[in-house]
């Protein structure tokens, strides 16, 4: 399929599940009828993010530049209004969400819970920053070794690959504490990495019919007789001082 043909296709299905949700009513309440139609502005976001264009204004000039044809009153709108219509759809996104988890084929007795960093402004910037004052706080990213100021995002994938649960929380927060909201409900098997690593937060689970397996923070028993058991043969295959005789 080209990306064309996957563009279209995308627009039929976002379009159709607005007019469902809207039950032949106006979304909006109040207020003009924008110049760009709510499906529209889904799908590109939707093919946007699938392309790797994670920037308003990134999405903004490719779609009006290289599918202006098929989005004909994107080059009627600025780049700004586009942003603040595709926030204000936000409760249309998560519907649409909650609608393609439902018909994505998955089991949701074996899932993966992990979390990344959401920063809301560039470090230098952090005290000064007014986006998400309330929410935000500083965190540390593991992956990049560094401090960031914003938010982290907490997700639940159920196998073979879909996002069935995400839950917003400062980037203080640590993993191990928003589990016991992402993992709510849930039997089966659920695999973490060692952030979500408690003894007390498994057994509370199991009561509940879900086996949370995640790697000790520390190094056990095991791994300490690995390295001692390593030591004791670099130590034997050192070559030996020759005698001070010889």
């Amino acid at each position: 399929m080209d990306l064309e043909t996957l563009i279209v296709a995308v627009f039929c299905l976002v379009d159709d599940f607005v007019r469902d949700l809207c039950h032949d009513r106006r979304l909006r309440q109040r207020g003009p009828t924008p110049v760009l139609a709510d499906s529209e502005v889904l799908t590109v976001e939707i093919v946007g993010e699938f392309l790797g264009l994670d920037t308003d204004r990134g999405l903004h000039a490719y779609f009006r530049r290289h599918y202006g044809h098929l989005f004909p009153r994107l080059r009627q709108v600025h780049r700004t209004t586009f942003a603040r219509q595709a926030a204000n759809l936000w409760v249309v996104k998560h519907a649409l969400w909650r609608r393609l988890a439902a018909m994505a084929g998955h089991d949701p007795a074996v899932t993966l819970v992990d979390s990344m960093p959401v920063p809301v402004c560039r470090f230098a910037r952090a005290h000064r920053c007014r986006s998400l004052r309330d929410l935000s706080a500083f965190g540390h990213d593991p992956v990049a070794h560094q401090t960031y100021y914003g938010l982290r995002l907490h997700l639940r994938i159920a196998w073979p690959g879909v996002i069935t649960a995400a839950v917003l929380a400062p980037a203080n927060e640590a993993d191990l504490a928003v589990a016991p909201q992402l993992l709510a409900g849930l039997a089966g098997w659920a695999l973490g990495d060692k952030g979500y690593w408690s003894p007390v937060t498994r057994v509370e689970l199991a009561a509940d019919g879900l086996h949370l397996i995640a790697p000790p923070r520390g190094k056990d028993d095991a791994s300490r007789g690995n390295a001692c058991l390593s030591k004791a043969r670099r130590h034997k295959a050192a070559p030996r001082d020759p005698c001070p005789r010889c």
